[in-house]
């Protein structure tokens, strides 16, 4: 079984989100939910456009309680995590434990520009690797084949590339 790759996605969504960090005013909606674990660590930055006011709170839960961060720093570290070689990305069914020798995101994007007359969503659950062969690490020790996506694009009723 071989995992599918998503360095064209990735690409694309790191280009949308910094856009949307860049530019907020582009957009007339958006709804934006990241939790990125590394390790023992997980970063949490949400941010939401509606009805013209936009919210957004980052934060790391750590072994030592919640801290809350800058929303710069939290847009840094993800950005960190999409510039990485490449990524897979888990099915969500069934859901299996995160291994913490490898970096997860669970990113739920949803959003509206200005002029367009539809939205456009994902959620989807990442995994950062470096290579055909760290992937393939990372799958063997999933031990669960079904868990892994490996046709593209991949849609299910919990997990869906754009749509």
């Amino acid at each position: 079984m071989t995992a599918s790759f998503y360095a064209d996605y990735i690409q694309d969504l790191k280009a949308a989100l910094d856009d949307l960090f860049e530019h907020p005013v582009r957009y007339r909606t958006f709804d934006l939910h990241i939790e990125l674990a590394m390790g023992t660590a997980l970063l949490v930055y949400e941010t939401k456009r509606q009805k013209g006011q936009t919210d957004a709170i980052a934060y790391a839960r750590t072994p030592k309680g919640n801290v809350q961060v800058s929303p710069e720093l939290a847009h840094q570290r993800i950005s960190s995590f999409l510039a990485m070689r490449n990524h897979i990305a888990l099915t969500g069914d069934p859901m299996i434990s995160l291994n913490e020798e490898y970096p997860h995101a669970v990113i739920r994007f949803e959003h509206r520009a200005k002029g367009v007359p539809f939205k456009s969503s994902m959620k989807m659950i990442f995994v950062g690797v470096n290579d055909a062969e760290d992937a393939g690490r990372y799958v063997e020790m999933a031990r669960e084949p079904a868990a892994i996506v490996t046709a593209r694009p991949h849609r299910s009723k919990k997990l869906w590339e754009w749509k």
